[in-house]
């Protein structure tokens, strides 16, 4: 399928790259060929005033002649410009749509409760979450997010959250009797990551949400399979060592 788009992409590219070149040529022509001369003819006799009114339309059609030649040996110049701005718009278009997917979709937060708002969104959208933060300090300080956490786990929705703190007791023990499991790596140094993977076992369906940076510039990068394979292959790589390290989950 993909190699059929691919191909088609390059019959639309070389439809578009005929076009511009008969249209550059076409124009070419008409402003470089140099103009018909006038074959040379015997001087004219005198011409009396009584005949100029009606000499003087001719002579006008005489001088035009060249022009006209033109016209009519490119008829579909104006045609070939039409079809060439068209098919340069629908390319960009094109090319430009099909693009977008790869890029990944950046938020910027400038306040905490516009970060958890987005958190709280990005749960509706899997069926399992993996959360990769040092202290977890999203689940613990935002409640409105740790309600929705425990609302879809009610739901069935499996959460794994890995940490190098083990989290409070108040926070933890609710979550893991809806199934939730806490993964305390116990690092001397704090990971750099943080990351929530949504739908990490759903081979196609992943989404990956990477934070960095504090408000007011908070930054979310969020990527998909088409955005960001990689990201999302190295990020379960390092769920699967954190879990190997932290051992059994608390």
């Amino acid at each position: 399928m993909q190699r059929m788009i691919r191909h088609t992409y390059y019959v639309i590219l070389g439809i578009f790259i005929a076009t511009a070149g008969l249209t550059v040529a076409g124009v070419g022509y008409s402003w470089f060929s140099p103009e018909d001369a006038p074959a040379p003819t015997a001087p004219a006799p005198p011409i009396s005033p009584s005949t100029t009114a009606s000499v003087s339309p001719t002579i006008s059609r005489a001088e035009s002649l060249p022009q006209t030649i033109k016209e009519r040996n490119l008829p579909y110049l104006g045609t070939l410009v039409t079809a060439l701005l068209i098919e340069a718009i629908a390319v960009v278009f094109l090319f430009v749509r099909s693009g977008l997917k790869y890029l990944p979709d950046v938020k910027v937060h400038k306040t905490e409760p516009d970060t958890f708002r987005f958190m709280t969104e990005l749960l509706t959208f899997g069926t399992s979450v993996t959360i990769v933060s040092n202290r977890l300090s999203l689940l613990i300080r935002s409640d409105s997010f740790r309600e929705a956490v425990m609302r879809k786990a009610e739901e069935g929705t499996e959460f794994e959250f890995i940490t190098r703190l083990t989290v409070p007791e108040n926070i933890r023990l609710p979550l893991e009797q809806l199934g939730a499991r806490f993964y305390v790596t116990g690092e001397a140094n704090p990971p750099q990551a943080r990351f929530t993977l949504v739908n990490a076992a759903r081979a196609g369906g992943e989404t990956l949400a990477i934070a960095r940076g504090t408000h007011p510039a908070h930054e979310i990068t969020v990527f998909d399979t088409n955005s960001g394979p990689q990201m999302i292959a190295m990020a379960k790589d390092i769920v699967r060592k954190s879990k190997s390290l932290a051992g059994d989950a608390h």
